[in-house]
């Protein structure tokens, strides 16, 4: 894994804060772009909490540099301008209208820089009524539909919405983000043009619940499936059974041929009449550990996991042969942050060591990027656009 990294070259300015924009950023420097973190200097992103660097930054933001700098001010904007001219990609998750407030947004900066790939995130998007609505992962649960479905999903009386430590939409829609960006920069080696690219929370969401957006468009809905949690003697495992196969293995794992003849678990029945496959698969499991249930299962064929804990995957076995963490030492470690959950046969794409403090890098990017003297520097930091 000596080559060089598929990004590498590639300049990128990451304006956003919190989640969804750092990831994409971050997936990027994994890659190889060299990323500068664009923060104010009270307090940089949010994430940072109060001493100034956290476990959680430094996942979102690991390889990254920190420029600190005043978009409030003249001088600053200015700054900005001068950093966006010089990257081939702009990130951004403020509230819509905020970059343009600045001077910043993509029509304002387009024409300096031809063929940058500006990346705007939002809740809603950059257009509609929704447009000036802030927007956090739960609201865009919420708003997506998602949260209904899965509600629908749960078989809950009360028909209450789950209450969400899960922020999926941040998650995802970075992610998006990501693969939009490269989709941009593909276009621009074959067109020479950049391209602006609006990502959004909501829509984001509503791409995980295809299946629920079909059926309601249709005036008779079959009645939901879905996968059940199936109990063993020390807790639950995950069954799929979704093929034919896997129900012969399942039949096969339980000693029951008989569930084969049985008209409800035949493959246009058996989502129906999931509770009552569940309850069969129940009066063999209940006697069996999770660990128990999950190999006999696998070995016939049977798609089939007990639940582990977040803790347990730090010495997984299939993840510490895969690699899927990476132990940070600097500053505040030694903890681990996970990788990209893919990888590369020719580069190691693993994420970086290195977790910047606020505005670590400024005088050098100013000095190294944009080849600003120190007088300059001096200047800015007495106009208040850098601290």
């Amino acid at each position: 894994m000596n080559s060089p990294k598929h990004l590498e070259g590639l300049k990128v300015l990451d304006f956003s804060a919190v989640y969804a924009g750092p990831i994409c950023a971050r997936f990027l420097s994994d890659c190889g772009a060299s990323v500068i973190k664009v923060e104010t200097p009270e307090g940089g992103d949010i994430t940072r909490g109060p001493e100034g660097i956290s476990r959680v930054f430094a996942h979102f933001n690991a390889g990254k540099q920190s420029v600190a700098i005043d978009l409030k001010k003249a001088s600053g904007q200015a700054l900005a301008h001068k950093l966006i001219a010089d990257a081939d990609v702009v990130i951004e998750n403020f509230r819509p209208g905020v970059m343009a407030g600045f001077g910043l947004d993509y029509d304002s900066v387009k024409d300096a820089r031809p063929d940058l790939v500006y990346c705007s995130i939002s809740g809603f998007g950059q257009t509609g009524p929704y447009v000036h609505r802030a927007a956090y992962a739960p609201i865009a649960h919420a708003a997506s539909g998602f949260d209904i479905a899965h509600t629908q999903s749960q078989g809950d009386a009360e028909g209450r919405p789950a209450i969400w430590g899960i922020m999926v939409a941040d998650m995802l829609t970075g992610s998006y983000a990501y693969g939009a960006i490269q989709s941009a920069l593909l276009g621009r080696e074959r067109t020479g043009q950049g391209e602006y690219i609006d990502v959004t929370m909501m829509e984001s969401m509503m791409m995980l619940i295809p299946g629920q957006v079909q059926m309601a468009q249709i005036d008779s809905p079959p009645l939901p499936g879905g996968f059940h949690p199936i109990k063993v003697s020390d807790g639950f495992v995950m069954v799929c059974v979704v093929s034919e196969k896997n129900m012969r293995g399942l039949c096969t794992a339980m000693n029951r041929p008989d569930m084969l003849e049985d008209e409800r678990f035949s493959r246009i029945n058996r989502m129906p009449n999931i509770k009552q496959l569940v309850a069969e698969i129940e009066t063999w499991s209940n006697a069996l550990s999770a660990q128990e249930c999950e190999t006999r299962l696998n070995e016939t064929g049977v798609p089939c996991s007990l639940y582990n804990r977040i803790g347990d995957l730090f010495d997984h076995p299939q993840m510490l042969e895969r690699g899927s963490f990476k132990t940070l030492e600097d500053k505040i470690g030694p903890f681990m942050i996970q990788n990209m959950p893919f990888q590369f046969r020719n580069i190691d794409a693993s994420t970086s060591t290195e977790v910047p403090l606020l505005g670590e890098q400024t005088e050098a990017v100013l000095q190294q990027v944009l080849n600003l003297s120190k007088a300059e520097i001096d200047k800015l930091r007495t106009e208040g656009a850098i601290p």
